[in-house]
């Protein structure tokens, strides 16, 4: 944000003849004690108190974990939906890239316009819609009105993920973002519990519990959002504390005279204040970002290809368990389990990569490499002084346990060797993605802070949107090729996007100061520290 200071007064004449100055209000506005005490409720949100921030993450990790448990729960009860209603597995299976496909698109508006309005409200709008679709589905009695609710059910479980990584945004510095970064991550990994609690409800209750179950968990985690979820998003805290202080008839400064007036203006205010502009901002703000960003574009198809490719190897699990083992659907979910150790063991290792980052955040390694390859670390129009690309230092490394963990599954897959063999694969696959996951959603949260949110819709967007069709694809994939050979094609193609992190982290300074909106986030975003 411009500073203050720096900014020129703009006074004019009221029809009282009362002179009103107009400045901008940011958090370093230094204002009186009577004032400060009046728009003490509305409060920097980086600068609350732990505890606070602690209990904003916890309740929006919640929400992710539970939009993650209702993708993979929906697989559990597919032969009992098809079964019902007359139809095909595929047919029924339809049910999981109509999710997807709200759950890439919503966001491109949703999340631009959180950052608009506010957090609180979004969120609770979208988490009502969500759990009010989880109870049609509970309740429909035909196939087509299970798959349109299933869609809304999508757009309200879309801000889970996109609008989370925004929130610990808002209220955590950077140097404090990894860990909740890594919690939210875990969660969003944390998916297959849905499938494994979904199979063992299904067979004594039907798979409409399936559903009333997750009802019951929303419900409570509504009454906990809407009694103690806060407004975190900084620019609207801030527009109303100018409200507050508008609404005093005297001025802030003791210096001025009793005709001057200071009207408050908070500059991301402006761009809200015609609906119309609104409405736009928020249908093009992250397509604008996409295409015109070429952070967001190359981390978005980055992950993208990455996540297609995690997507298409989750869908394989149980089809290769029950054809290779004779699994059971309930020893499936189990089987599951593997990916949710993985994020766990990704969890664990992570403050390693957080140590690296406080230590080179503001400084690049002593890699004489690194240094010729970056010239120096010094590149026209970026800062030397920040290294954001310290959030991809683990990746590099990391990232290329995906595709080893494809190519192990492939050749272990056969009935002699033990299926714990296997599930060691599934873990180390997991864990490679992870860390991609993760670093993706860091670094944006670094390098675009306010609009954090409509960077991660955008890279959303391309993320689901190539994941949303191949569940259809994957059954005749690895029919066709055999599961080897589906398992080495996967990982041959996973290794060719193990190469980018490390492209990244030597282009990154450069990307960037093509960017326009990071290199003004470069000037306003604080800097990391290594306390």
């Amino acid at each position: 944000m411009t500073d203050p200071a720096k900014l020129k007064d703009v006074s004019i004449k009221s029809h009282l003849d009362t002179e009103v100055s107009c400045k901008y209000l940011s958090w370093e506005t230094v204002l009186s004690e009577k004032h400060e005490e009046a728009v003490q409720k509305f409060r920097d949100p980086t600068k609350w108190p732990a505890h606070e921030k602690h209990l904003v993450a916890g309740l929006s990790i919640l929400t992710t974990f539970m939009a993650a448990y209702s993708i993979s729960a929906y697989v559990s009860g597919v032969s009992s939906i098809a079964a019902e209603f007359g139809s095909s597995r595929t047919v029924a299976l339809v049910g999981m890239p109509t999710f997807q496909t709200a759950f890439a698109a919503a966001p491109m508006v949703l999340a631009p316009f959180s950052e608009f309005v506010g957090r609180k409200p979004v969120f609770l709008t979208t988490y009502g819609l969500y759990s009010l679709c989880t109870l049609v589905i509970a309740l429909v009695d035909n196939l087509p009105g299970l798959l349109i609710a299933r869609f809304f059910q999508g757009v309200g479980a879309s801000t889970f993920s996109t609008m989370v990584g925004g929130i610990i945004a808002d209220i955590y510095q950077p140097h404090e973002r990894g860990i909740p970064m890594s919690l939210f991550a875990t969660a969003s990994f944390s998916g297959g519990i849905g499938q494994l609690a979904s199979n063992f409800v299904i067979e004594p209750l039907g798979w409409r519990w399936i559903y009333w179950h997750q009802l019951i968990v929303n419900g409570i985690l509504m009454v906990l959002i809407y009694s103690f979820f806060p407004e975190c998003r900084g620019p609207v805290l801030l527009g109303k504390r100018a409200k507050i202080l508008n609404s005093i008839d005297f001025s802030t400064y003791n210096e001025k005279p009793p005709s001057c007036r200071i009207t408050w203006k908070v500059r991301e205010e402006e761009e809200r204040a015609d609906l119309k502009q609104m409405i736009r901002i928020s249908l093009t703000r992250p397509l604008r970002l996409l295409f015109t960003e070429p952070v967001v574009f190359w981390f978005s198809m980055w992950i993208s290809f990455s996540w297609a490719l995690l997507f298409m190897f989750y869908i394989s699990v149980p089809l290769t368990f029950e054809m290779t083992y004779s699994f059971t659907t309930q020893q499936t979910g189990i089987v599951l389990l593997a990916t949710v150790t993985g994020a766990g063991i990704g969890n664990v290792c992570y403050p390693f990569q957080e140590r690296l980052y406080r230590e080179y955040a503001n400084k690049l390694p002593r890699s004489s490499l690194l240094r010729q390859l970056r010239r120096g670390g010094k590149v026209p129009g970026c800062s030397t002084e920040w290294n954001p690309e310290a959030r991809l230092y683990t990746a590099c490394f990391l990232s290329i346990a995906m595709s080893i963990g494809m190519f192990m599954y492939g050749a272990v897959m056969v009935p002699e060797i033990h299926w714990l063999v296997a599930c060691i694969s599934i873990v180390v696959v997991t864990f490679g993605s992870y860390s991609i996951y993760l670093a993706v959603f860091t670094y944006f949260a670094d390098v675009y802070a306010i609009y954090a949110s409509s960077a991660m819709a955008a890279q959303s967007f391309c993320r689901n949107a190539v994941a949303g069709a191949l569940p259809l694809a994957v059954t005749p994939m690895f029919t066709a090729l055999g599961f080897m050979e589906a398992s080495f094609l996967l990982g041959a193609f996973g290794l060719l996007t193990s190469f980018v992190p490390l492209v990244l982290v030597v282009l990154g300074p450069r990307i960037r100061a093509r960017s326009k909106i990071a290199k003004v986030k470069l000037s306003s975003t604080s800097k990391p520290r290594k306390d």
